[in-house]
């Protein structure tokens, strides 16, 4: 994950969550599960080397005879006695040693001896996967995967406090912004003039580590622009990629051309000027039918490359219940990736404030990952009989939120209908996504795109505390 590029230590969020996970003392074997090149290497490395006296890496990616250790017995002595051999500098010290397994879904038998690892307790073991569960799919032999003996963690690119963070923005700074987000109150104009800026950079350069450390390097969206081509064409060489029954990378050439289809159709599905961005099929192959379209669709969704939003049929809870998963838009998973599918010149106009087509649905996107980001799941509702499109709909401690992205056509037609109509509709509060600073409708708050974010973090908080209740005493006579 580290083209000897990535020796700028990015604070991440993860770390945190990693932290915590090795408080426990019965802490499962943990999968930091996404995208390439987000930075899961980097940051997996960096806290085994930081919490621990002894650090072993196995790399099943770029050392394949390491997949051998896995072909006999998969008890704990088993595997350390077959593994020295390959790391005689190391030392397998029982409870201050950490196994790292690179790139996992290379090795699924790795991912079978977690349940040895996770029952013998002497080794803590930690491991990055991308295309997890998808590089298998196709075995005969089904591998074992362990069930209530893992524990999985995703990771993204960087989120945009992240990005805010790696363009050396003091956290206590940007703890100023959270509290105007969290008041929804607006920001000084000088702020938030900054914070504009910053928000368009973060559109064009995007949340992949290679492409920010090549900007903050450079100074020059050229040249990250050139590091997301990159990473683009790397992805597709991994379409259609999977481990067979005898441990041999083969590609499925028809899942090939059907995946490098659909993802590329969706920047131009996403920019097409009608009231809805739904995915067509149709738009990706003459007669092209979802049955055979389904398959892709996972595959790019597991690797952590498209993100979809399914349409609801009804604006009540629970959502999922009214989720209907034939019907969605699909969005690109970070939104540098998105711009860099599009021609230097959007980007370039999209810089200058000059872009006029395609603008919508580049925002549209970026708000689909801030919510994909903050946990949240993403769901839209379209219903083309009531000429109603609501861009974003998920569920807050305070009930049912609609968030509509409006930085282009500030109309907000639809909205108002959900929100007066009660008894069809039960929607409890309005978000509208802008550009400028925060304000007050008469039935939604105006939200600039640079706060959402933050405002998606404290509705994921409130809803993670759930209900606390006082402990109950028993009535006296």
């Amino acid at each position: 994950d580290n083209n000897g590029v990535t020796n700028m230590d990015f604070k991440r969020k993860i770390y945190d969550e990693l932290l915590n996970w090795n408080k426990d003392p019965n802490k499962l074997p943990l999968i930091v599960d996404g995208l390439r090149q987000v930075g899961k290497s980097y940051i997996v490395d960096k806290f085994a080397h930081d919490n621990y006296e002894n650090v072993i890496t196995y790399d099943f990616r770029h050392n394949k005879i390491l997949r051998k250790i896995f072909e006999g017995n998969l008890d704990v002595d088993s595997i350390v006695r077959a593994s020295t051999p390959y790391f005689p500098d190391k030392q397998f010290v029982p409870y201050k040693t950490i196994l790292i397994f690179e790139e996992i879904g290379d090795c699924p038998l790795a991912r079978t001896s977690f349940k040895s690892f996770a029952q013998d307790k002497r080794f803590v073991v930690i491991a990055t996967g991308s295309l997890l569960g998808v590089l298998n799919y196709r075995r005969k032999v089904k591998i074992d995967v362990p069930t209530g003996y893992e524990k999985i963690i995703h990771m993204s690119s960087l989120d945009f406090e992240e990005f805010l963070w790696a363009n050396g923005v003091k956290e206590q700074t940007v703890m100023v912004l959270k509290e105007y987000a969290i008041k929804k109150e607006e920001l000084p104009p000088a702020l938030s003039d900054f914070y504009k800026e910053m928000i368009k950079r973060y559109v064009v350069i995007g949340g992949m580590p290679e492409s920010i450390i090549k900007f903050l390097t450079t100074n020059n969206y050229v040249q990250s622009r050139e590091t997301l081509e990159g990473l683009l064409r790397d992805y597709r060489a991994d379409f259609g990629r999977f481990i067979n029954d005898k441990d041999e990378e083969v590609i499925d050439y028809k899942l090939q051309s059907q995946l490098n289809q659909i993802f590329d159709s969706i920047p131009s599905q996403l920019a097409r000027e009608t009231d809805t961005h739904k995915f067509k099929y149709s738009s990706v192959h003459s007669g092209g039918r979802s049955s055979s379209f389904e398959t892709p669709f996972i595959w790019l969704e597991k690797a952590g490359l498209v993100l979809r939003c399914f349409n609801l049929n009804a604006i009540e809870k629970p959502l999922e219940a009214n989720a209907d998963d034939t019907y969605f838009k699909a969005f690109i998973a970070d939104i540098g990736l998105l711009m860099a599918m599009y021609p230097l010149s959007t980007s370039q106009a999209f810089l200058r404030d000059e872009l006029e087509s395609r603008k919508g649905a580049i925002f549209e996107n970026l708000v689909a990952t801030m919510i994909n980001k903050s946990g949240l799941p993403l769901y839209y509702y379209s219903r083309g009989s009531e000429h109603l499109e609501i861009d974003f709909i998920f569920e807050s401690e305070k009930g049912i939120v609609l968030l509509e992205e409006k930085s282009v056509n500030g109309k907000m037609a639809a909205s108002r209908n959900v929100m007066d109509n009660k008894t069809a509709y039960k929607a409890d509060i309005c978000y509208k996504v802008i550009r400028e600073n925060f304000g007050k409708g008469s039935f939604y708050t105006s939200v600039p795109q640079y706060a959402v974010s933050f405002v998606l973090d404290e509705i994921v908080k409130a809803l993670n505390q759930g209900i606390e209740m006082e402990p109950l005493q028993y009535p006296k006579d």
